[in-house]
């Protein structure tokens, strides 16, 4: 009977840590994710405001090429050819792309209110997580 009893605990205890496992971080006091890793749908760090948005990747107007723009505030300018735009003039080019800062992934982005604002809302990385949101009122 203890010799079954004893398998029977240690079976329990495989399965119970083969459950457990994807949730564990590993690494500090708090030793468990809040979900898994394929299932992950909560941040781990992020940002709020348009001055702290992530860098991005917009096309050039006159030459279709492409233009990086590391921070919000930074000027715009065309790398092939002699377009400059304003900080303002954002939402007029096409987004290609917002760049994670943390791990440098491309990012998953969107609007919340397309109707209402030309710039993307929020953006978040599939890697490891990292949340922007653009922070604004609603004047209902």
């Amino acid at each position: 009977m203890t010799g079954r009893l004893g398998r029977l605990v240690a079976k329990l205890k495989w399965v119970g840590e083969k459950v457990v496992a994807p949730l564990r971080r590993g690494e500090g006091p708090n030793k468990f994710r809040l979900s898994s890793v394929d299932t992950a749908t909560t941040t781990y760090e992020g940002d709020t405001g348009w001055a702290r948005r992530p860098p991005a990747t917009v096309a050039c107007d006159r030459c279709g090429s492409e233009i990086f723009q590391h921070n919000a505030h930074d000027d715009i300018d065309c790398p092939r050819c002699v377009a400059e735009y304003d900080p303002e003039a954002f939402g007029d080019l096409e987004l290609l792309s917002m760049t994670c800062p943390v791990c440098r992934s491309p990012m998953a982005q969107g609007r919340r209110h397309p109707e209402q604002f030309d710039i993307p809302q929020w953006a978040t990385c599939e890697q490891c997580r990292y949340h922007w949101e653009y922070e604004h009122s609603y004047d209902g």
